[in-house]
């Protein structure tokens, strides 16, 4: 048997060292015993504040399911509640009700947007009920092999290049924000992408560029699609520089190690506040459990995804310690974050419907239908690479569409071939 710190501990453990050993843990046995025992035939809904799919997604059942045997009794269903960036699925795991029956996991990207005070967000991190966090995963600039830039430095111009993002205020939106301000690249954000979709775009070309996490972009490089142009935190990879390394300009350092900083808490999983202290530490010691499983680290491993686990207080710690950012930081990220919301993009889509006028029109943007009112002087419209006027659109062409979301959805670009 090991101690908590590795090493082979003597058979025999007194009752005072188990019990100090487990008020460590951040709960008394009592307490732990009394906690674990509400679960029994409970039902505790798991949130992944993204769509099913990515690596989010992934930690969420990965965990959930060994975090159901290590609660006897218990019952674990992930329900997946994306947009705005992780906004929506975090803001409904804060205001449940704190009976420890909902817990989540969600981006870290959401520091950047508490920090700025960001409209729509209605949970403050540092009151809620940390559980622990799975990985620490490097930030990285992947390119694609298709037509992507071969080092970081052909980022900065002319050609403009495309990057995907999983949404405003996701960690890819706000990475690619920041170090686009203060890096002086040349790019625009396609909006909408997320996980395997912007990969399946970059195979195809319509994506050059996405910033995101390690373990989600290992494959796609050993497979041969992708390469990486930098590595921001972590450990020195071989053949690839750390972004901390090339940065000369004292804003680019501050958002490199701000970043770097920020990988270290990758895959968080938390409650709303004031979960009672009894569940919260079952809860925690079942987090715990779980994330030592040899079968969960095995799982894990075959999918190319890190376990760096840590645990209750030690999280709290460190979230609170990356809100807690000086004056010139925040202002910084608050004037390149605090900006309008970029028009979004879709590439690809079919034409559903036109009004013979061609006024009017309906297109697919992932799983939602768009209608949308085109302007016969605002939109700029081309067919087969010419200008053309909205009378020339025709049902079944293939489009790249840039509209502005709202009430009409109007489009600003359109670029359709026949």
């Amino acid at each position: 048997m090991k101690n908590l710190f590795g090493l082979r501990a003597p058979m025999a453990v007194t009752a005072p060292i188990a019990m100090a050993m487990m008020v460590g843990l951040g709960a008394s046995p009592a307490a732990a015993a009394s906690g674990a025992d509400f679960y029994k035939g409970k039902v505790v809904t798991y949130i992944a504040a993204t769509s099913p799919g990515g690596g989010y997604d992934f930690y969420a059942r990965l965990v959930s399911k060994y975090m159901q045997i290590h609660l006897p009794g218990s019952t674990f269903v992930v329900r997946n509640k994306p947009g705005a960036g992780h906004i929506i699925g975090t803001n409904l795991i804060y205001n449940s009700k704190p009976n420890g029956l909902t817990i989540g996991i969600f981006n870290t990207g959401l520091i950047y947007s508490q920090v700025i005070g960001k409209k729509g967000i209605r949970f403050d991190l540092a009151k809620m009920s940390w559980i622990g966090k799975a990985a620490a995963d490097p930030r990285v600039v992947m390119a694609a092999v298709n037509g992507g830039p071969k080092t970081l430095a052909e980022l900065k111009g002319p050609k403009v290049w495309k990057f995907s993002s999983g949404g405003v205020g996701s960690a890819g939106y706000n990475d690619t924000r920041m170090l686009g301000t203060v890096l002086g690249w040349k790019y625009k954000m396609i909006l909408g992408y997320r996980g395997t979709g912007s990969e399946l775009a970059m195979r195809r070309g319509e994506i050059h560029v996405a910033v995101g996490s390690l373990s989600s972009a290992e494959l796609f490089v050993k497979n041969g699609y992708g390469r990486l142009l930098t590595v921001i935190g972590g450990a020195p990879m071989k053949g690839v520089p750390q972004l901390m390394d090339l940065v000369e300009t004292k804003d680019a350092k501050a958002i490199a190690a701000l970043i770097g900083a920020q990988a270290e808490l990758a895959r968080f999983t938390a409650g709303p506040p004031e979960i009672p202290a009894d569940r919260l530490g079952a809860l925690r010691a079942a987090y715990k459990a779980s994330l030592e499983e040899k079968g969960l680290r095995a799982q894990a491993a075959r999918a190319g995804r890190p376990i760096v686990p840590a645990y209750g207080e030690e999280v709290r710690k460190k979230v609170r310690a990356a809100l807690n950012q000086p004056p010139e930081v925040v202002a910084l990220v608050r004037k390149i974050l605090a900006v309008k919301a970029p028009t979004n993009t879709v590439l690809g889509t079919k034409l559903l419907t036109k009004t013979p006028d061609g006024r009017f029109i309906t297109f697919k943007h992932g799983s939602k239908t768009i209608k949308s009112k085109i302007s016969g002087s605002r939109t700029k419209i081309k067919v087969n690479g010419k200008k053309a006027k909205r009378k020339s659109l025709k049902v079944g062409m293939v489009c790249d569409i840039s509209y502005k979301l709202g009430k009409r959805n109007e489009p600003k670009t359109m670029e359709c071939k026949s």
